[in-house]
């Protein structure tokens, strides 16, 4: 298991933001058995960090999986041996070839070979971008340190914001829970102003489950819409709204506004969301879907899933990836998809190693 940084890093980027599930449904059942006494409680909802320290962290130091997780060994390529991705796309000749992977670690970059790979790499690392159609706003790759991107980020920075100016940006379930954070910010400190700027024209913009089973999620969504619908003095909500340009200024950054209002603010919240990375697996003969560049064929399975409750089960034909023995697999295979539960990924996941792949003499990467 090569793990780009350490482990459970994507989770420590939650801040103090809990799961929507409780953990018995986050967590393979071998946990409970590598685990013991100190597995938390099945109807916990954790946030991203405790996973991490109280789960992830001591299953990856335990002994069952003493030397399998290499932590700081980033993968940069991944490739067939001595094939392009045109050599016999499509075709069972190239399952006959090993995979190689170029790794940068810390002592330098390795060569890995391996019969099957799983890719569950993630789509955490790019943030789709603010301008209108997904592309950059002007100025906005140039500005990217001054964002904040992620929600552990914008806990950090939250105790800055108060009688200050802010920019929320995204109407995702990211985005709700900073709009409440700030609404409780705004509560203490009434010079607070918040623009909140949507792409939605409805005036609940963040998609509600009705009824939704996860009281949580319902929570979070339910109140956020309220402050949408209704919002307080200190909230500015502008719908069908993208970014079309930032520029810096001394202490804060100028907005530009599809329909050419212009506004300072002293920091820019960009919940946008994420989109996969697939540069280091260019060189692979992959069915990438069109719509969420995640995995083409389990796309097509799950076309109609509008919750991520209510997923069918699939077949292990559906979780191939047009190269032999390459799976995406947890939230890397929905790409941008924004229905990936875990505990669906972990059903995929053992499809794949129970029926998809031989272990007999298969070596892993």
């Amino acid at each position: 298991m090569l793990e780009a940084d350490d482990v459970g890093h994507a989770l420590m980027r939650w801040g103090n933001t809990r799961f929507f599930s409780p953990l018995g449904m986050n967590v393979p059942r071998g946990f409970r058995r590598v685990l013991g006494s100190r597995m938390p409680p099945d109807d916990v909802l954790l946030t991203g960090p405790e996973m991490v320290e109280r789960v992830l962290a001591p299953v990856a130091a335990s002994p069952a999986l003493t030397g399998c997780v290499r932590a700081h060994h980033r993968v940069v390529a991944v490739g067939r041996a001595g094939m392009l991705r045109g050599d016999h796309a499509g075709h069972p000749l190239r399952g006959e070839r090993p995979f190689q992977l170029l790794v940068e670690t810390s002592s330098g970059e390795q060569r890995f070979d391996a019969d099957v790979v799983l890719d569950a790499s993630g789509a955490s690392r790019l943030s789709t971008f603010l301008g209108a159609g997904g592309l950059p706003a002007q100025g906005e790759r140039a500005l990217a340190d001054r964002l904040v991107r992620d929600l552990g980020r914008f806990a950090e920075r939250l105790p800055s914001f108060p009688g200050r100016r802010v920019l929320l940006v995204g109407h995702g379930h990211s985005a709700a829970t900073a709009a409440l954070a700030l609404a409780g910010l705004a509560a203490a400190e009434p010079s607070t102003r918040v623009i909140w700027a949507v792409r939605s024209a409805q005036r609940r913009p963040v998609l509600e489950v009705c009824p939704d089973p996860l009281p949580e999620r319902r929570r979070v969504a339910s109140s956020a819409n309220d402050l949408a619908a209704d919002p307080p003095a200190f909230l500015d909500v502008r719908r069908r709204t993208s970014v079309e340009r930032l520029e810096a200024r001394s202490a804060g950054i100028r907005v530009r506004f599809s329909g050419g209002d212009e506004d300072d603010f002293d920091a820019v919240v960009a919940l946008t969301g994420f989109r996969p990375d697939l540069s280091f697996v260019s060189e692979l003969a992959l069915e990438i879907s069109p719509a969420n560049e995640g995995a083409a064929r389990l796309s097509r399975a799950l076309g109609n899933v509008t919750d991520c409750l209510s997923v069918p089960a699939v077949s292990a034909g559906d979780l191939e990836s047009g190269e032999p023995g390459f799976y995406f697999v947890g939230a890397k295979s929905y790409g941008r998809g924004r229905t990936f539960l875990l505990r669906t990924g972990l059903a995929h996941l053992e499809t794949i190693l129970s029926r998809a792949v031989s272990p007999t003499g298969t070596t892993f990467a």
